[in-house]
């Protein structure tokens, strides 16, 4: 079974997803990826317009896969303020970035993500990273 095979038979009826990244074309690329997969996709430019969508509706998302640089609110504080937050349910949080040296690994690990995505990727990994962090929540 490939990855996407195994993230499929994992994910949850309906699974809800919230990409957060700057770049218009990045966000596509995944929301693509992701609505492959099952999933109901929103999206959110920076840090502070998904913080604004999270305390609505934690919730209401399977996963959160954040870019660390990006105006306004970067993935790391984005990260660090969710898992500080008394609504804050655990909903995995993947941290995706072209910087994917250790430092950016391990400080992201210390504020709370889950698991960390470099770019560029593909659509089994992906699948691999958002099958490994669903597994681990369920």
């Amino acid at each position: 079974m490939d990855y996407v095979e195994y993230l499929r038979s994992i994910l949850p009826t309906e699974p809800r997803a919230l990409i957060v990244d700057d770049s218009t074309p990045t966000r596509h690329i995944v929301r693509s990826t992701l609505e492959s997969f099952g999933f109901e996709v929103s999206e959110a430019k920076n840090g502070a317009d998904a913080l604004a969508k999270l305390e609505d509706n934690i919730k209401q998302y399977d996963i959160i896969l954040s870019d660390i640089s990006m105006p306004k609110m970067d993935g790391f504080e984005l990260c660090y303020r969710v898992n500080q937050a008394t609504w804050y349910d655990n909903t995995p949080f993947v941290l995706v970035s072209t910087h994917s040296d250790a430092r950016n690994v391990m400080q992201g690990l210390k504020l709370g993500a889950d698991d960390f995505l470099p770019k560029p990727f593909d659509d089994q990994a992906i699948a691999q990273v958002v099958g490994r962090v669903i597994a681990v929540s369920a």
